[in-house]
């Protein structure tokens, strides 16, 4: 037997072998799945943001997980996310029966805010994201301000409901020295879409897209001015909008602010205990499916939410870059995440 004629019989053999191993795989995997109930555990109550994104992927995914098992949803609210996370990396059967979507801001609480933390982020394998979240800084037509510029020229009025409309605003000032004044005390978002109505305040900041889209305050987005946004990068959906970050003078104060946006970009992210390889394999695929089939995204346009894959080799990276920033950069993030500087 010749040289070529021996390559090309070694090849065809190892392709032959990977080919039959990939097979008995995925049946390995159907045959593990089929007949049973994997339980998809959403980290807030019921009829929440986070709770209709998991029904929604729960109604479409059992179809692409081979065996098609069925899904349930488990409501597991608290802590911001940090008692559905505890619970996954410590109880939850770790064979490839559970999964959930999580806050994306506990992804990085161990290292911004580690009480009540039990887990340890490398413990968890990511599908993907349904959608990141387009987190701007809203203001009224006729507010003082006009450009994210005039943001550090002259003061404005905003509204704070707590979380990111809160925090956010104490960041940017503290760091970039903006001159938003912050009024606490609203509920919710929608009453400060409300106030803004009703000229009480000039705007939000800390707000996502989808909210002002969805809500039934304060109108359609374009009787707002969008005059910054937050995030690890410009949103495809807003790409003439300045990040807010670019308008910082030391590269700390950039690598700080974008510290404490990086969640934003991963979003409503979906992940799973360590599990097996292969099971992994197969709930990963079974994700990216069910976020890029039409009639996924159909029904989601009909109960008013955005759709927008993001990979787990991207989640990987904002989380690497995060985790991996200077303790000096990582303690002050922290620190406006707390209480704002």
């Amino acid at each position: 037997m010749n040289a070529i004629l021996r390559r090309t019989t070694l090849a065809l053999s190892a392709a032959m072998v990977l080919g039959a191993t990939q097979c008995a795989t995925a049946q390995n995997v159907a045959d593990f799945y089929r007949g049973k109930t994997v339980t998809l555990i959403s980290p807030d109550a019921a009829g929440s943001g986070y709770d209709a994104y998991g029904r929604l992927v729960g109604r479409f995914i059992g179809e692409y997980i081979p065996g098609k098992p069925s899904i349930v949803v488990q409501n597991m609210p608290g802590a911001g996310g940090v008692i559905q996370m505890n619970h996954m990396f410590n109880v939850a059967a770790k064979d490839g029966t559970v999964f959930g979507v999580m806050m994306h801001g506990s992804l990085f609480r161990p290292i911004f805010d580690p009480r009540e933390v039990r887990y340890k982020i490398d413990g968890f394998r990511w599908l993907g994201s349904v959608t990141a979240i387009d987190v701007i800084g809203a203001f009224t037509k006729d507010a003082p301000v006009k450009t994210a510029a005039e943001l550090f020229e002259r003061e404005v009025i905003i509204g704070g409901s707590g979380g990111t409309t809160v925090y956010l605003p104490r960041s940017v000032n503290g760091i970039l020295q903006t001159k938003m004044k912050l009024i606490t005390g609203y509920k919710s978002t929608t009453d400060i879409l409300l106030a803004m109505e009703r000229r009480e305040v000039s705007g939000v900041v800390g707000i996502g897209l989808d909210s002002i889209q969805t809500s039934k305050a304060g109108g359609a987005v374009d009787n707002f001015n969008i005059l910054f946004q937050m995030g690890a990068a410009r949103s495809p959906a807003l790409p003439d909008v300045p990040l807010i970050q670019e308008f910082a003078k030391a590269p700390d104060d950039r690598a700080t602010l974008e510290a404490i946006f990086a969640s934003f970009s991963i979003g409503r992210v979906f992940g799973a205990p360590a599990i097996p390889d292969d099971r992994y394999a197969a709930l990963r695929e079974a994700f990216e499916k069910t976020v890029k089939d039409p009639a996924f995204v159909e029904a989601a346009q009909k109960q008013r939410s955005t759709v927008g894959y993001v990979s787990p080799a991207q989640i990987d990276q904002i989380i690497a870059k995060v985790y991996g920033q200077p303790e000096t950069i990582i303690k002050r993030a922290a620190a406006a995440i707390a209480e704002g500087p």
